[in-house]
């Protein structure tokens, strides 16, 4: 029989070419595991609506998550926001870039993955006029939703 001698430096060179890949190969599906495990949307959304016409004030109201301004509501309009899971304090106001401590707030525990539905609503009173929140549950905010316009905030 006649046997194949490869010499040794080939074989090294073999040998390490094939270390080689397979760590580069090891790495790649560890890179892999790691974006599939933590890459997905670790938020929520939250939408934000206003559905009263010409009852309320055409102002648009400021909105607020954990102090900070998000934007601005009008009539008639909705914005979406996708918020860090976790619980949150939700505000609004008439005017200004910072959240009024006598302002009502709506305080939310956002899960990831979920969707939370907000209806501001502009309350008449008899000295003072508030603004509420409802939270509504999503088929009758996704029916309310379809006659609003999007406001990209």
């Amino acid at each position: 029989m006649n046997y194949v001698t490869i010499p040794g430096f080939i074989f090294i060179t073999l040998l390490l070419k094939i270390i080689f890949m397979n760590t580069i190969l090891f790495v790649f599906s560890l890179f892999l595991a790691s974006s599939s495990q933590y890459g997905h949307n670790q938020n929520g959304k939250v939408y934000f609506i206003r559905s009263e016409g010409l009852q309320a004030p055409a102002a648009a109201f400021n909105l607020f998550i954990d102090q900070k301004m998000i934007g601005k509501l009008n009539n008639k309009r909705f914005s979406m926001h996708d918020v860090n899971a976790g619980k949150h304090v939700f505000s609004t106001r008439f005017v200004g870039k910072k959240p009024s401590e006598k302002a009502e707030k709506i305080e939310m525990q956002i899960e990831e993955g979920k969707t939370y539905y907000v209806q501001v609503e502009f309350k008449h009173g008899l000295f003072k006029n508030k603004l509420h929140f409802k939270e509504m549950q999503e088929e009758d905010a996704k029916k309310m939703l379809s006659g609003l316009k999007e406001i990209k905030n």
